[in-house]
């Protein structure tokens, strides 16, 4: 094969390259003149040989080129990986993401890390199990040395082997360090095993009221990664003051600032110690000066909360850090509200009344079974197939003990609404204080406009 053939085959390869890396070799280009590093010299566009020389030179010039051409399979299964995300998306079509290639065997099952992605507030870490005879393969949440102060949201559990996993740390009060040490405990199923599993229960309450602890998942393996991480990716992102004082449904609300990361967008907010009602969460975007909009983080870390109240101050948006936005404009649309004398609620289990309920919310039914209660709430859907949370799991007995719930489920949104089913087990009270997620929402008559940029 000679050095023509070898282009066309490569370029054939590459026409099934993911569309997240679709113009990496524009964007190289465009980033060398920038650094006018590279001289440019005009060739006939319809010369194969001028192609093969520009393709040459993009091979050995640019490395994230080179590497999409080295590791298509591999770049194609993270672009699909991250295909939920916007904000991880445009950070694996912008090169935004570090190859760690390192891979362990234990017991018959391998486990690789293949990439990071990381800025200053949070760590994206995916990975892959291998093992022969398994049906599935599942990750535990991972520990770390040192500790690490941070949210960690899981991979999808019980995926078949060879699956792009993913794991995601957000750091709230912190900054991501320069690495750590992971511990990674793996489960499998066989596919005997996943055919021998017991019935399912007859009914959402027979469900509920048997032991619901997970199953004795022996650790089949383990696997200890030392993390490192580029210093370049670690300290990428931009505060922006803003410090802007606004009036919601009868609440003062201060935007204090906005950080602003590849991979994700906080918009902080205050509110005033006069308020009726704690913030919960905001309805809200942002949008630059081409009307591209940013919307609410939907899959992942949404929100954290200030520690002494149960208000959330720092909500999460995908992010324009990709974009070369001039101009950032945050538009609040609505929010959600728990009034300050509704953080804990009383029902009357006997009567099956309560004093209040949150928005939307009827307690449906209320029935002795056993040593505890069965209990149903009916709740409006805010969003078209979608159900939300109503109450937190802490509730309390009339003498003050707390009670962390168990045992709960959801039956499917229709019609409008939703139901959520809930098991008092070993309750032995006719009466219960329930912790509410919220208490209302409210949307605004004209949206609040703030300049971010």
């Amino acid at each position: 094969m000679n050095r023509n053939q070898e282009y066309e085959a490569l370029l054939q390869e590459l026409e099934a390259t993911p569309a997240a890396l679709d113009g990496t070799a524009k964007r190289a280009l465009r980033r060398r003149r920038r650094e006018r590093r590279l001289r440019i010299f005009g060739v006939p566009a319809g010369s194969l040989a001028a192609c093969f020389v520009a393709f040459v030179l993009l091979v050995n010039l640019f490395p994230p080129f080179a590497r999409a051409c080295g590791n298509v399979p591999l770049l194609r299964a993270l672009a699909q990986a991250v295909a939920w995300s916007p904000s991880l998306s445009a950070a694996v079509a912008n090169d935004y993401v570090q190859p760690i290639g390192q891979s362990q065997t234990e017991n018959g099952i391998t486990a690789t890390v293949e990439y990071v992605i990381v800025d200053q507030k949070q760590v994206n870490i995916f990975f892959t199990l291998e093992g022969k005879g398994y049906e599935t393969l599942s990750a535990e949440l991972p520990e770390f040395s040192p500790e690490q102060h941070c949210a960690v949201q899981g991979a999808d559990f019980r995926q078949k082997p060879g699956t792009l996993l993913h794991f995601t740390l957000d750091y709230q009060d912190n900054d991501v360090p320069e690495g750590f040490t992971m511990t990674l405990g793996v489960t499998g199923e066989t596919a005997g095993e996943a055919e021998s599993q017991p019935p399912a229960a007859s009914s959402v309450w027979d469900a509920l009221e048997k032991d619901t602890a997970p199953p004795d998942n022996s650790i089949l393996a383990t696997f200890t990664f030392d993390l490192k991480f580029d210093p370049t990716y670690t300290a990428s992102g931009e505060i922006i003051p803003v410090n802007s004082a606004f009036q919601l449904d009868g609440q003062t609300l201060t935007v204090t600032e906005a950080e602003v990361y590849p991979t994700h967008v906080r918009v902080n907010v205050e509110g005033a110690a006069a308020n009726t009602a704690w913030l919960k969460s905001l309805d809200f975007y942002l949008e630059n000066e081409d009307g591209e909009r940013f919307e609410p983080i939907s899959n992942g870390v949404t929100a954290s909360g200030d520690p002494d109240t149960p208000a959330m101050n720092s909500f999460r948006l995908e992010s324009p850090y990709f974009a070369d936005s001039a101009h950032l404009t945050l538009h609040i649309t609505g929010a959600t509200w728990l009034d300050k004398d509704m953080e804990r609620i009383r029902v009357d289990l006997k009567s099956g009344t309560a004093d209040q309920m949150p928005e939307g919310v009827e307690l449906y039914s209320a029935e002795r079974s056993g040593d505890g209660w069965r209990i149903e709430f009916r709740a409006r859907n805010r969003e078209e197939n979608h159900f939300h949370q109503l109450f937190y799991s802490t509730y309390y007995a009339p003498d003050g003990t707390e009670y962390d719930q168990q045992a709960t489920s959801v039956t499917a949104p229709e019609d409008g609404y939703f139901y959520r089913q809930m098991v008092l087990r070993d309750y032995p009270w006719d009466e219960v204080w329930l912790c509410p997620a919220y208490s209302r929402t409210t949307t605004a008559e004209t949206p609040v406009i703030i300049p971010i940029k």
